[in-house]
């Protein structure tokens, strides 16, 4: 009965353990304005406009140091 306990709280250290080491990713993903303007000049001359409505916008991955000079301006 001890080694059971023992085992399943050396597990349970083991796991949380793990969670722990987790650190910030060194980028962050943003909204791609300039591919959503391409797409919509390309919709606008296209020979049959559509109305546009972005359900899932594109988007690209930039370094965090870069996303937090531009929250600073």
């Amino acid at each position: 009965m001890k080694k059971m306990i023992l085992s399943v709280c050396s597990a349970a250290l083991l796991g949380l353990s793990g969670c722990s080491t987790m650190t910030k990713p060194d980028y962050v993903w943003v909204m791609d304005y300039d591919q959503m303007r391409l797409v919509e000049a390309a919709n606008r001359n296209s020979a049959l406009p559509n109305q546009m409505h972005w359900v899932n916008p594109p988007m690209k991955r930039i370094p965090r140091a870069e996303y937090e000079r531009m929250q600073q301006q």
